[in-house]
């Protein structure tokens, strides 16, 4: 008798085949959606807006997607706690101030260059968003060093969480590079002290000193404004200050050059990480700000904390402003950066985006 019970090869449905394939793709684009999405809500920064190649080179490898999402973790819960204890406190403490003291187009601001590139008065470097990668901050003043730069400006975010030692080790890098530093907080700068319920600035004013700054340059005057806090902005007594400042500025024929440095931006054409981010009544703040700076005759506003480096102008107003991009190694849509910038005797001026190789 013949057996009917042969080896018959098993057919495969092509209809069930591309359905797993449809899945699979979908799935896959739903991953890649999320961490994109993750990504634009915890940086503060659309990288595709700004630059389609970014999101994929910070996303390069599997190590770099772990951290990253490790980092949003960290950073969610830190977060949510702050926001408890608030809730529960009822009030903000207020910080120490120191009396001493999107369109595409608007990516691309003018270049400020003297015809005669011969006639330099000064250079100076700006960094922030170390996030205590202090390997790359190191690396970022010794550069800044060997281009001529003859002092920095920090404008913030040195430290996860702002502990002593945190902010102890970036001052550390600061001080054994040589070259005077003027720096301001960042928001991370202030956790652990907020977390003490002590006043926010109580360990950086403790580690550096005074967390706004008025100096004259050359032919410069540069003014460093505390806007770390999300909940308090400048207050009062910082804008009564400011007032002050650049009324001095008409007392002095030598400046032809006004530029501010600060942590949060007071504006930017396509990311959300901006003065108010958290308090929305601080974006009032920072528009007054704006117009203030700009009657005033400030040529450029400096700022970090987007972890990008971008060149825009503010719309309403005209005022040029200036990221300067991030130094640590995580949570960048760029490689780590800092910003050079070139005076020049006349009052015009160069800003140069100088990645860490």
């Amino acid at each position: 008798m013949f057996d009917r019970r042969k080896n018959h090869k098993k057919r495969t449905n092509p209809v069930f085949i591309i359905f797993r394939l449809f899945l699979s793709l979908i799935i896959f684009a739903t991953l890649i959606g999320g961490v994109y999405s993750a990504y634009k809500e915890f940086s503060g920064a659309d990288p595709l807006e700004i630059s389609p190649k970014a999101i994929i080179t910070n996303f390069s490898s599997t190590e770099k997607i772990t951290a990253f999402l490790l980092s949003i973790v960290t950073k969610n819960l830190k977060q949510k706690v702050d926001d408890v204890k608030d809730s529960v406190s009822g009030e903000k403490t207020k910080g120490s101030v120191s009396q001493q003291g999107a369109n595409s187009s608007q990516l691309k601001p003018e270049k400020i260059a003297p015809k005669d590139k011969s006639a330099i008065s000064f250079k100076f470097a700006l960094v922030a968003d170390s996030h205590s990668d202090n390997e790359n901050l190191a690396k970022a003043l010794s550069k800044a060093k060997e281009n001529k730069a003859q002092f920095f400006i920090g404008l913030g975010d040195y430290t996860e969480v702002g502990t002593e030692q945190e902010l102890e080790s970036a001052k550390h890098k600061f001080d054994e590079n040589g070259i005077r530093y003027f720096i301001t907080a960042g928001d991370h700068d202030l956790w652990d002290s907020r977390n003490k319920s002590v006043p926010p600035l109580t360990n950086f004013n403790k580690i550096f000193g005074p967390s706004n700054q008025a100096f004259s340059f050359g032919n410069a005057k540069i003014l460093i404004l505390d806007n770390s806090d999300n909940y308090l902005g400048l207050g009062q007594l910082q804008i009564d200050w400011l007032n002050g400042q650049l009324s001095t500025v008409k007392n002095q024929p030598e400046i032809n050059v006004i530029f501010v440095g600060l942590h949060e931006p007071l504006y930017h054409p396509s990311s959300s990480r901006v003065m108010g981010k958290v308090t929305e009544q601080l974006k009032s703040e920072a528009k007054k700000l704006i117009k203030m700076l700009k009657d005033a005759g400030v040529k450029e506003v400096f700022s970090g904390d987007i972890h990008f480096f971008t060149r825009y102008i503010e719309p309403e107003t005209g005022l040029s402003m200036t990221t300067i991009g991030a130094l640590t190694s995580l949570r960048n849509t760029q490689e780590s950066r800092f910003g050079l910038v070139t005076v020049y005797e006349d009052g015009t001026y160069e800003v140069e985006d100088v990645e860490i190789k």
